[in-house]
């Protein structure tokens, strides 16, 4: 039987129906929720206590649910990725941040889960791994493709003036390890090495468990 929300809302009158139409929305939007971001919490508690219910909507529209309990997120996973529409530099940038986040877990920087990339750290490794220059200057537009990680719940850009000087630097999310995973790794890593022309290197950066 197919789920339906007004009669999960009657039996569990806290809720409206609204509030699992809202929840399942706003997971299948952003991909991944995390319960530490407050904008987030309450629709990740919601599916968090409703699992089956949610995997099941979810389902229906060619996603699995992934519930990571121990770095407390949940993410959308599609069961067929399209990555023939994405463009090179976010394929390749989504890749070099998957490595990153994999040398972070094996060295034990994980901070809560998260990595916290430096810029000149992000841009060493996507020199090495691919070939190719990041563009950092100006920074417009490296937040612009941090806008993108961002959209995917894998990573964002972090402005920090706490030591009187305002610094820019990443942190690549927990929830990379439900999107990027080995299948995607393989995926996005066959799209790149369609589109790209590199100077006589293949690419290097499938690494880690990418699990």
């Amino acid at each position: 039987m197919a789920v339906n929300w007004k009669r999960l809302a009657d039996q569990h009158q806290e809720y409206t129906e609204s509030d699992f139409q809202k929840a399942a929305s706003r997971l299948l939007v952003d991909q991944v929720l995390y319960q530490a971001r407050l904008v987030q919490r309450s629709d990740y508690d919601l599916i968090a206590r409703f699992e089956k219910e949610f995997t099941e909507a979810l389902d229906l529209f060619g996603y699995q649910l992934d519930h990571n309990s121990r770095e407390r997120y949940l993410a959308a996973v599609p069961m067929f990725p399209d990555v023939s529409k994405i463009p090179l530099v976010h394929t390749l940038l989504a890749l070099v941040l998957r490595k990153l986040y994999d040398h972070h877990m094996q060295r034990g920087t994980l901070n809560a889960g998260i990595a916290g990339v430096s810029l000149s750290e992000l841009e060493i490794a996507f020199a090495e791994s691919t070939g190719r220059s990041l563009e950092m200057k100006p920074q417009s537009k490296l937040l612009d493709l941090m806008d993108a990680m961002k959209r995917w719940g894998i990573a964002r850009a972090v402005k920090d003036d706490s030591l009187g000087e305002l610094t820019t630097y990443v942190e690549i999310l927990p929830g990379i390890q439900s999107l990027i995973t080995q299948r995607s790794l393989a995926m996005l890593k066959a799209h790149a090495e369609v589109l790209y022309e590199p100077e006589g290197n293949d690419l290097e950066i499938i690494g880690g468990d990418g699990s």
